[in-house]
């Protein structure tokens, strides 16, 4: 009587009607929490029903079976789900005042309820939550702890060990101050030591507050900090905590990792912690031999009142290399600064970070970095104040605003005659110092030349008395840089054959790497702080090698090797060259009256002023070693008043060996021979 639709409704109906029987009968046996997953089920199974009404089909009997697949299948998937509502029950009606589990869990997850813990702010559940994370750390139940909202008073530090997770439900709805909502996880702590200590590889600490608790009995008690990573004689690395707000502890930092008895703590990651009232917001440190290295801090940030800093990072142990990314530091005022560092093993890298001081006063920093330190990294925002930093020693830092700056390195080639031109064949070269006889040197044709203008040198090494150096001709020193970075281009296939050495800060000689041996072009250099007071470098050569490019800047800085527009290998240009305009004065009365001294590295022309009195004369330039002009330095002396004489000597080698005496706006064009040594280049008489 029914149309084909309509019949196939009804045989589909006569099949579920069973089923829906057997899963009813169920349901009612295992209580009222499995209510839901029955209305799911049936909504689901009329649902099914209904899209079968309103399909055409050709053959009602496939359909049908095909029906039947998917209400079997829906069964068993319900029939898991059951099971595991059954298990939850269970676990929910486990006795509050346990400390051990004896039930089956859900795998993966450890959940601290199980273990008793009550969260009213009142009760001591530190046992509670421990026993939770020891069973996860013994393998009793899985490795993440789950811990529900509340507020749970501890009154001893929880330890996680390595490999466990204690994970929370949130801080709730501010990052500004606890406010017990949005079913907030909040550790209380009501103690003097810290509150969390993550010891082990890969701890972790995930969404909820640690507060350094002020009420009910703990109004007294001053937390010594926060979270605590602390590797005594060991190491623990891959940290994580992420998403925890860190709050009032007012007696210590927040934050801290540190290094001791030749303990490690590295590569950790520390994402969106947030900071709020702190002694100390992060703090870092590693003893002698220890080392706090390669942790990432990734957004969260600091603000609030309490602070004398907000990161401190101190050796005298490896403390390097410690980045925090888009993070910002706000506190309205720091007794120390918002950023210290100290230690000559010590760094850190601040990389779009934003700092602002709205309460410090503008004489004093809100970034120091003590003399002891270098290479740090900074930028980003710098809202108030100024950077205290030798920034020769840290050019890396390029936070700037209306109060201070920032500092790069002139990258200035200091080696003369870099492009090695000039060679006479054997051991003279303009600029350079060849030191030893246990080398032949020759120049190589300029095909193989790596830039314009600079040629090639080959050294054959001799195989004895050390080490062949090859340095400048003349001490390199620029005091305002604390750093030195120098170079070169090297070829060879002798292993180790050549290296760049220099006198390091404290004295003692220290080495770059050596060229492997490969064969091909290697640049062999290096960069670090320099001994100021006696200033050494050179290339220490032991095995066959052909050099170019040599180059030396002073400065933190990386090599520049290679030719310029205007560079030791030469220039070209347009426009007006300007040269440098001195005095020439005659010699003071204590002095011989024939040896002058031109000002050196003032100019190149000289307004010679006789004093009122032009009748004088000239037999030596600059005769002191320590006042001599480079060789191919090139003067003219220029004379507003007749009758001075420069006289034709073995110093002074004159056109014809004729003397020159002024005239009334006269000169005369000099070049530095070498040595105390000039040759005339012309005059105008």
């Amino acid at each position: 009587l029914f149309p084909k639709r309509r019949r196939l409704s009804c045989q589909l109906c006569c099949l579920l009607i069973p089923s829906l029987l057997s899963t009813t009968m169920a349901t009612l046996s295992i209580g009222t929490s499995a209510m839901v997953l029955f209305a799911s089920s049936l909504l689901a199974l009329l649902t099914l029903g209904a899209v079968s009404r309103f399909h055409t089909a050709t053959d009602q009997s496939d359909q049908i079976q095909q029906l039947v697949r998917q209400v079997s299948a829906l069964q068993s998937s319900q029939a898991d789900a059951l099971k595991s509502a059954s298990d939850r029950e269970l676990l929910v009606t486990a006795q509050a005042s346990s400390t051990s589990c004896n039930c089956s869990l859900p795998d993966g997850y450890t959940y601290a309820s199980a273990f008793g813990v009550i969260g009213d702010a009142d009760a001591d559940d530190g046992p509670a939550l421990q026993a939770a994370i020891d069973s996860a750390a013994s393998n009793q139940s899985g490795g993440i702890v789950i811990l529900p909202a509340g507020t749970f008073r501890i009154n001893s530090p929880l330890l996680v060990p390595g490999g466990v997770t204690l994970q929370g439900m949130g801080y709730g709805s501010s990052p500004l101050a606890i406010q017990f909502d949005a079913g907030a996880s909040t550790i209380a702590y009501c103690g003097t030591d810290h509150a969390v200590k993550l010891t082990g590889h890969a701890a972790s600490l995930r969404d909820l507050a640690v507060y350094d608790w002020p009420y009910t009995g703990c109004e007294d008690i001053q937390a010594a900090g926060g979270v605590l990573v602390e590797a005594d004689q060991t190491l623990i690395e891959s940290v994580i905590v992420s998403n925890v707000f860190i709050y009032f502890f007012l007696g210590g930092p927040a934050l801290s990792l540190v290094a001791k008895n030749s303990g490690g703590v590295p590569f950790g990651n520390y994402q969106n912690v947030r900071i709020r009232h702190a002694k100390t917001g992060v703090y870092l440190a590693a003893e002698e031999g220890s080392s706090v290295n390669t942790n990432s801090f990734i957004g969260g940030g600091m603000s609030g009142g309490g602070f004398e800093s907000g990161i401190y990072a101190e050796g005298p142990g490896s403390c390097n290399d410690n980045k925090f990314y888009g993070m910002f530091i706000e506190p309205p005022d720091t007794d120390i600064a918002h950023v210290y560092v100290e230690g000559s093993k010590t760094n850190v890298k601040l990389l779009d970070v934003r700092l602002e001081a709205t309460d410090k006063s503008l004489d004093r920093p809100i970034v120091i970095i003590d003399d002891s330190s270098y290479g740090n990294v900074m930028n980003g925002i710098l809202g108030h104040t100024h950077v205290q930093a030798n920034l020769n020693k840290n050019p890396g830092i390029d936070l700037m605003s209306h109060k201070s700056v920032s500092l790069d390195p002139a990258p200035v080639n200091q080696f003369w005659n870099a492009a090695f031109k000039g060679f006479d064949g054997d051991r003279a070269m303009p600029g350079w110092s060849l030191v030893g006889t246990n080398a032949n040197i020759a120049m190589v044709d300029d095909s193989e030349a790596l830039y314009p203008d600079h040629r090639v040198i080959s050294v054959n090494y001799l195989n004895y008395g050390g080490a062949f150096k090859v340095m400048a001709d003349q001490t390199l020193n620029v005091p305002g840089h604390d750093f030195v970075t120098f170079g070169i281009y090297a070829r060879s296939s002798v292993p180790s054959s050549i290296s760049a050495a220099m006198r390091y800060t404290s004295g003692s000689i220290i080495s770059s790497a050596p060229h492997s041996g490969s064969g091909e072009w290697e640049f062999i250099g290096m960069s670090a702080l320099y001994d100021k007071t006696a200033p050494y470098f050179y290339f220490s050569i032991t095995g066959d090698v052909e050099i170019t490019a040599s180059t030396l800047t002073f400065g933190h800085t990386p090599a520049t090797p290679g030719a310029s527009l205007m560079s030791s290998s030469g220039a070209r240009m347009s426009g007006t060259l300007t040269t440098g305009v001195a005095i020439g004065l005659p010699p003071p009365p204590e002095e011989p009256p024939y040896y002058w001294k031109l000002p050196k590295n003032e100019g190149n022309l000289f307004l010679m002023d006789m004093q009122g009195d032009p009748i004088r004369t000239i037999i030596r330039l600059n005769h002191s070693t320590a006042d001599r002009f480079p060789r191919g330095t090139v003067v003219t002396l220029m004379f507003s008043l007749a009758g001075t004489r420069v006289s034709d000597n073995a110093y002074i080698e004159l056109k014809n060996n004729d003397d020159f005496v002024s005239v009334i706006n006269s000169s005369i064009t000099l070049m530095a021979s070498g040595g105390a040594t000039w040759t005339e280049v012309l005059r105008n008489e």
